[in-house]
């Protein structure tokens, strides 16, 4: 969902060993004002010398020292999020500035076993850290696959633009739930542990010890109820 000066994305992030701070990224989600919806939009960041299409995102969930103690009314205080990217940087960033009060909120729903963290995250003109660093949602369009020649699917797309080859995008959480994996997969129809339990035993620096002490099947298995089990 778009304006002129104004753009919102959808992005869920899950936490493992019931660990509040420790998040890995999900998916990017078509945003929906009233409910969590199919459909995943394109996501593209383009610098002054290439174009990436960006399909992960290094999650960054670390306590702000400007928090208050007690906390105090959420929207008191702002939640924000900024999109970062390096030039030399393995992936892009997405880095989650929460106030006290939606940590403690989450860390409560990892204890019951909602471990899919849902954010809505508005990109505004005015917010950004300089005018070469924008953002546009672009018109929705077909997508290129022969397979569905005779029912198109319309794909939305997200384009974050750069002048430089830097660049960091900050937007506000409008929004955040918090659900239980089985019900996000029956909604997204997408698994995100599953994809990332299966990135993280073929990496090439540890590959080889998790086949030989678990095998593909035991590790996933593994990997699983560290993301689901409240520890």
């Amino acid at each position: 969902m778009s304006g002129r000066d104004h753009c919102k994305l959808r992005v869920s992030t899950f936490s493992a060993f019931g660990n509040a701070e420790c998040w890995l990224f999900g998916d990017f989600l078509k945003y929906s004002k009233n409910k969590l919806i199919s459909g995943k939009p394109e996501v593209v960041i383009e610098t002054i010398d290439q174009k990436i299409k960006v399909k992960d995102l290094q999650v960054i969930n670390l306590p702000s020292a400007m928090e208050t103690k007690p906390p105090s009314k959420i929207k008191s205080l702002g939640d924000t999020a900024r999109i970062g990217y390096l030039e030399k940087g393995r992936r892009p960033v997405l880095d989650l500035r929460l106030s006290s009060d939606l940590r403690a909120l989450i860390k409560d729903d990892i204890k019951t076993g909602n471990n899919i963290h849902i954010f809505d995250l508005e990109f505004r003109k005015e917010d950004q850290m300089h005018e070469e660093f924008s953002f546009k949602g672009l018109a929705p369009s077909l997508t290129n696959n022969l397979d569905k020649i005779k029912k198109p699917a319309l794909t939305e797309k997200f384009l974050f633009k750069s002048g430089f080859n830097e660049a960091i995008w900050k937007a506000n959480v409008i929004s955040h739930r918090s659900i239980h994996l089985d019900e996000y997969i029956k909604v997204v129809e997408t698994d995100p542990v599953w994809r990332e339990g299966l990135k993280l035993y073929f990496d090439p620096l540890t590959h080889d010890f998790y086949k030989k002490k678990y095998g593909l099947g035991k590790y996933l298995d593994r990997f699983r109820e560290q993301c689901d089990v409240p520890f």
